[in-house]
């Protein structure tokens, strides 16, 4: 996987986290995780501000199991 398929990848997890976020009514987080997001999708096609502050660093995975249950997901 390049580092451009990589960007790409985290910008569409953070947008699905945001799109729920958003449904749960925390506004705030949706917004922080959609800039996040913008900002992988600029790196990945080289569009990147360099006034912008660089993406997070590589958070440690977690189980899927574990961020439903943070999200507040009921299966």
């Amino acid at each position: 996987m390049t580092s451009a398929d990589y960007a790409r990848k985290m910008a569409e997890r953070l947008l699905a986290l945001a799109l729920e976020a958003r449904t749960r009514g925390n506004i705030e987080l949706a917004d922080q995780l959609t800039l996040r997001a913008a900002q992988y999708l600029d790196e990945s096609d080289g569009t990147a501000d360099p006034h912008d502050p660089p993406a997070p660093a590589t958070p440690h995975e977690q189980p899927q199991q574990q961020q439903q249950q943070k999200l507040g997901n009921k299966k």
